[in-house]
């Protein structure tokens, strides 16, 4: 029990962490920094019900997340708070687990030899909401896209400002190509994806931005639109490579839409193909499972091969030199704790 101890109070505390961020908890203590707060108090704060705020200290401050002193009185670590809040990276992790814990009797039976090959994407309703909030904070937190677009070099920034054709591969929410868009106006974008209903969202949300420069279509990376033949000057493709049913078709597709002075930015998760290697890394707990749960899991079902977010950046530059990539057209790019971003460059590219 040693060991498994401080997993089972993680779990648990993890849930209670998500719990807390939907009761508007984590929001209402990072806005009074350093006050020391009884149970009353912050229950009356965040429009929250005495008992149910008391339980949920009794969690985290078991934890250590929260302090509880004498006379029940509760603090909490200002950047805890504020790595906790709805605009937090670090949050849409742990809000990840909603997607995971409620199936583990359908992944339990993936894993016999007669059982099921995955769990579907039919299965992840709430997949493409969260996807789309993860994405938000994370460009948020890094100043996307301008300081992505000057930090992959190339003269992709240069050629945006002046005004080049773009596509975006497998969109989902639309957060990163809606962000392009809008801060390169010059630029016109189409940008595809196999969920129909998602994109319909993402027309509104386009539509309500102003977004005259960006289309969404219905698009299938191993079925490329043969007009899209070396039409962009631009392809850009955000965590979801290692989704995929079938990459290895998706990367030549990939090079079959660019025209032949281009650049494809792929960004993806930065692990190692070396497993052993990469598990002496605690938070490759969180990757693994993610991909145990979701990754993995989706990209069997749909008969493809299960590559799974910790793929690693060996395997992934393998397949694309097997997809036509030439090694002097790649560079790699490491940003940030869990990113790795691809940057292939046909021709000439943008100079």
């Amino acid at each position: 029990m040693e060991k498994l101890a401080p997993i089972l109070i993680s779990a648990h505390a993890g849930s209670a962490i998500v719990a807390g961020h939907y009761a508007g908890l984590w929001t209402t203590i990072h806005k009074h920094p350093d006050k020391k707060w009884t149970i009353s108090e912050l229950s009356e704060k965040a429009g929250c019900k005495e008992r149910w705020v008391r339980e949920w200290v009794g969690v985290l401050a078991s934890a250590g997340v929260l302090k509880l002193e004498e006379g029940m009185i509760i603090s909490c670590d200002r950047d805890v708070a504020k790595t906790l809040l709805p605009t937090s990276a670090v949050l849409q992790l742990f809000t990840e687990l909603e997607m995971c814990l409620d199936k583990e009797d359908k992944i339990g039976a993936c894993f016999k030899k007669d059982g099921p090959l995955g769990v579907g994407y039919s299965d992840f309703p709430k997949f493409q909401e969260w996807m789309g909030n993860w994405s938000c904070c994370r460009n948020k937190e890094r100043n996307f896209p301008e300081a992505f677009m000057k930090m992959v070099e190339g003269g992709v920034h240069e050629a945006l400002e002046k005004g080049i054709r773009v596509l975006e591969a497998g969109c989902g929410r639309g957060q990163h190509v809606m962000a392009v868009a809008q801060r390169y106006p010059n630029s016109s974008f189409v940008a595809f994806d196999i969920d129909e209903k998602t994109l319909e969202l993402n027309r509104v949300d386009a539509e309500k931005l102003g977004l005259n420069n960006l289309e969404f279509v219905v698009g299938d990376f191993c079925n490329m639109r043969p007009e899209w033949a070396n039409h962009f000057d631009y392809v850009m493709m955000y965590d979801c490579m290692h989704d995929l049913p079938h990459p290895d078709k998706a990367m030549e597709g990939l090079k079959t839409v660019l025209k032949d002075d281009g650049v494809v930015t792929m960004l993806d998760i930065y692990a190692s193909s070396d497993m052993v290697k990469e598990t002496k890394n605690p938070m490759s707990t969180v990757l693994y499972n993610i991909s145990l749960h979701h990754c993995m899991s989706v990209s069997l079902a749909s008969g493809g091969v299960g590559l799974g977010a910790c793929w690693g950046v060996e395997l992934a530059q393998k397949m694309l030199i097997e997809a036509g990539w030439e090694e002097k057209e790649l560079r790699l790019f490491r940003d940030g704790f869990m990113d790795a971003i691809f940057v292939m460059t046909k021709g000439k590219g943008l100079m």
